[in-house]
């Protein structure tokens, strides 16, 4: 494991226990602005990269069947576990996801790519986790990248940009879909 991938779990065991209660009005907001088509309900198998403690499982309880929640940190998988007893929560590199290929209609990841080593791979395993004509829902921290370096890498997978804006909040977003190889 790299430095920067062990400092990085480090940090997020470290303070698990403390995430929601910093974090869950701001992400609720990216929620609300990404899902404000109500789409949501539209995708039956979702899997939540870099889920932390499935804030977005609390977000879609009433609005999906099923959310698989995977992260690389194992105490905010436990948090997230405490709340969810019957939730799908896997502890996974995120550029190694254990899924099968085409397995998943949606994979989102908030708010996560800042702490990513090989970007360009763990956009490629999301490419293969999700279904042909699957989605991507992806933010990005606006003080680390612009909308021009998620074109590019977004460019690079075979995903086909669908919408790219700025969210109210300290995010940039996108919508990708995937179309047939």
């Amino acid at each position: 494991m790299s430095i920067k991938k062990f400092e990085v779990r480090r940090r997020y065991d470290t303070t698990a226990k403390h995430y929601d209660p910093r974090y869950t009005n701001i992400q609720n907001q990216k929620y609300r602005e990404v899902f404000s088509n109500g789409n949501l309900s539209d995708y039956e198998l979702i899997l939540d990269v870099g889920a932390g403690t499935g804030l977005l499982l609390d977000f879609c309880k009433e609005k999906t069947q099923d959310v698989f929640c995977c992260d690389f940190s194992i105490n905010m998988l436990i948090e997230g576990k405490k709340k969810h007893k019957n939730g799908f929560f896997i502890c996974s590199d995120i550029e190694s996801l254990p899924f099968r290929k085409n397995s998943f209609d949606l994979c989102t990841s908030f708010s996560v790519l800042q702490n990513i080593q090989d970007i360009n791979k763990t956009i490629a395993e999301k490419f293969w986790v999700l279904k042909d004509n699957g989605e991507l829902i992806l933010t990005a921290l606006k003080k680390k990248f612009d909308k021009n370096d998620l074109k590019h890498i977004i460019d690079k997978t075979g995903f086909k940009l669908v919408k790219i804006w700025n969210l109210s909040v300290e995010d940039i977003s996108l919508i990708a879909r995937k179309g047939e190889r």
